[in-house]
């Protein structure tokens, strides 16, 4: 008898997290007809996922747009995630003492993706004006502190892979162009900490450093972020100076050698 193949994988459940996926990558919320064109998939088809999706609580609907985003269901299992996340418990400590420090908003970064990261924990300033950093959500690793202080120290192999394609430009201050970015970086490398002044986001400013595992890879980033309006160039270079320290602590816990 003829052996039939079969896939190892479900097809419906792959296009529900292409869903899930697009739905993150949109500039906000997004309909059935950019879905379908983004995915290349008939509208009856998105129309279906999404609706299943939105009932299980991963999408919701905006019932005067009949737009959709990203749902609650999501933040609680990313919530979980980051809990069960091992560098997030041995750098809570490092994070207290540096946020004690400097009185700004810290947080441990991670990689999610080609050319994004992810919030994995936070701690928010004392101040009234501060940053709204939202853990789980992707960001772009080019025009934020912490991207670049991961960029600056991946293998040569996995940074071409971070940067292939254009760099969307969110501000006037958004490094866009390739060999400018890549000179930023060898400055970021040669001090051991990135600074961001309005890359991202004109309001925001901040510094972070690199964390690196046992095996000397660079795995996450430790930064501060405070509103530009408090960013003199001589505190960003101060706050540099002790995220890199508490960074480098944080490597050595998780059994960098240095």
């Amino acid at each position: 008898m003829e052996r039939i193949e079969r896939s190892t994988t479900v097809q419906s459940l792959e296009r529900g997290l292409d869903v899930l996926i697009a739905v993150s990558q949109a500039d906000g919320p997004i309909g059935i007809t950019d879905l379908s064109n983004r995915l290349e998939l008939p509208k009856g088809s998105v129309s279906r996922l999404v609706t299943t999706l939105t009932e299980q609580g991963f999408l919701t609907r905006d019932p005067e747009t009949a737009r959709y985003l990203l749902g609650v269901k999501l933040w609680e299992l990313g919530q979980r995630a980051i809990r069960g996340s091992r560098i997030v418990d041995i750098a809570r400590p490092f994070l207290e003492r540096l946020a004690s420090t400097t009185d700004e908003t810290v947080h441990i970064t991670a990689l999610a993706g080609s050319g994004e990261m992810v919030f994995l924990d936070k701690l928010d300033s004392n101040h009234a004006l501060r940053p709204n950093i939202q853990l789980g959500l992707p960001h772009p690793l080019h025009c934020t502190a912490n991207g670049k202080a991961m960029l600056a120290f991946l293998p040569e192999a996995d940074l071409e892979r971070m940067l292939r394609g254009r760099r969307r430009r969110f501000t006037n201050s958004t490094i866009t162009n390739r060999n400018e970015l890549m000179a930023h970086l060898a400055g970021v490398r040669s001090v051991g900490y990135a600074i961001n002044r309005g890359e991202y986001r004109a309001d925001v400013a901040g510094v972070a450093a690199p964390i690196f595992d046992s095996s000397g890879l660079v795995v996450a980033a430790l930064g501060v972020s405070l509103p530009t309006a408090r960013a003199a160039p001589q505190f960003l270079k101060e706050l540099g100076t002790l995220a890199a320290k508490e960074a480098r602590d944080i490597s050595m816990a998780l059994g960098w050698k240095g």
